[in-house]
């Protein structure tokens, strides 16, 4: 029934979608509202040879349009189709008839509503562009094994198994249902991650990944609004390196889809990606971001004054100004680095507690869009912060103005 009264529609200026038996639905979102397109292949429906069509809206993810399910080879035409009108909006698009009542004579060929004769007219899927990163499998399960929950488990699984041997409900008890949570909790990173894949098509990233569910997201470029490479404690032994990106229009829900440009990977892998969202950072400075300490390639880093509030960090925690944008790093166990773009800055706020003001340091925050990455640079002496807020709003107008 779902399906007899599914139908949907691409015209001038818009995708609509008509659904519901009793309670019917109408959705519509605009060309120029669209944020991405993106393919979902659920277990069941690559078993049928059958795809899902993400239209993805700046709304957020409740006003996102899902078309489900068109073949393989259709989902595919028509997520180019609507990734090109998304791309020309300003354009005149043909409008797409639905398909009419049986009744008239018109073929249903699904529940798009549109026929065979519509598809064959669509123009012929993009070129694949070129293979930035494809993350082995053996290499996901590993990463998440070496993490501090994923080593936690490795402990606590044998401790389990013994208190069951033994009788121990009190340990049964404890140890169960942590073990659940936080297995839980990796076995999901683990089928969302397998099968990494992220190429470069122009402007346009498309990441690939899944193991039940499989699913092709595209990022456009000129939406990424913040971007953080991170390295863990046990992933200091094996030198491998996360990117995570704020997307504009993307909320915290589409985190596994969108915000991650690599779940783990070396540090070549890691500067290749980084240098492809945001080609003006230079390489000696993204290394000393990674990796580095002190104020060599331009960092004014934490005063000595918080020595006590971070003791193992304070002189690696700092930032770098850079033509395009504000280069950012922290910590000393857990490293992260963070490049935020001038005009892409929504707000800044300096803060500082009680503890601050008696040391005489501050922390300067920069406001992005919703997503996994917030930067900040903690425990500047106060005059440095007041210096970087003052500059950096005058950056930030100039940036945006230029663009």
């Amino acid at each position: 029934m779902s399906w007899r009264f599914s139908r949907f529609r691409v015209a001038d200026t818009l995708i609509e979608l008509r659904t519901g038996v009793l309670f019917r639905q109408h959705r519509q979102v605009r060309f120029d509202r669209i944020q991405a397109v993106d393919l979902g292949r659920p277990l069941l429906a690559r078993l049928t040879g059958l795809s899902e069509v993400v239209v993805q809206s700046a709304g957020g993810k409740d006003s996102h349009l899902k078309l489900s399910f068109l073949t393989d080879a259709q989902a595919q035409q028509v997520r180019e189709q609507l990734m090109a009108l998304a791309g020309r909006s300003d354009e005149a698009a043909g409008a797409w008839a639905s398909a009419a009542d049986e009744d008239a004579g018109h073929v249903r060929a699904d529940a798009s509503g549109l026929t065979e004769a519509d598809y064959a007219d669509l123009p012929a899927p993009a070129p694949v562009g070129d293979r930035v990163l494809a993350i082995p499998n053996s290499r996901i399960l590993q990463s998440v094994l070496y993490s501090g929950p994923g080593l936690a488990i490795v402990v606590a699984v044998p401790a389990l198994v013994v208190s069951v041997a033994l009788g121990v409900p009190e340990m049964v008890a404890w140890l169960g249902p942590m073990t659940l949570a936080i297995g839980s909790a990796h076995l999901k990173r683990l089928t969302q991650e397998c099968n990494f894949e992220l190429v470069h098509q122009g402007d346009r990233l498309r990441i690939r990944h899944g193991l039940t569910d499989l699913r092709t997201t595209t990022v456009p470029i000129h939406r990424i609004q913040a971007v953080e490479v991170s390295q863990s404690l046990p992933w200091r032994l094996t030198g491998w390196w996360r990117i995570q990106v704020n997307v504009a229009g993307a909320g915290t829900g589409d985190a596994e889809t969108q915000t991650v440009l690599m779940p783990v990977g070396n540090r070549e892998e890691a500067l290749r990606v980084l240098t492809l969202v945001h080609p003006g950072i230079p390489r000696d400075a993204a290394l000393a971001a990674l990796e580095g300490a002190g104020t060599a390639h331009g960092f004014v880093t934490s005063t000595a004054r918080a020595r006590r509030l971070d003791p193992l960090s304070w002189g690696r925690q700092g930032y770098a100004v850079l033509p395009d944008g504000l280069l950012t790093r922290r910590g000393a166990w857990y490293r992260a680095a963070q490049f935020v773009p001038h005009a892409r800055i929504q707000s800044l706020r300096l803060e500082q507690g009680p503890v601050q003001r008696r040391r005489g340091v501050a922390t300067v925050r920069l406001v992005s869009t919703v997503g996994p990455v917030s930067p900040a640079v903690a425990h500047l002496d106060e005059t440095d912060a007041v210096r970087l807020l003052n500059e950096q709003v005058v950056r930030s107008s100039r940036a945006r103005q230029r663009a």
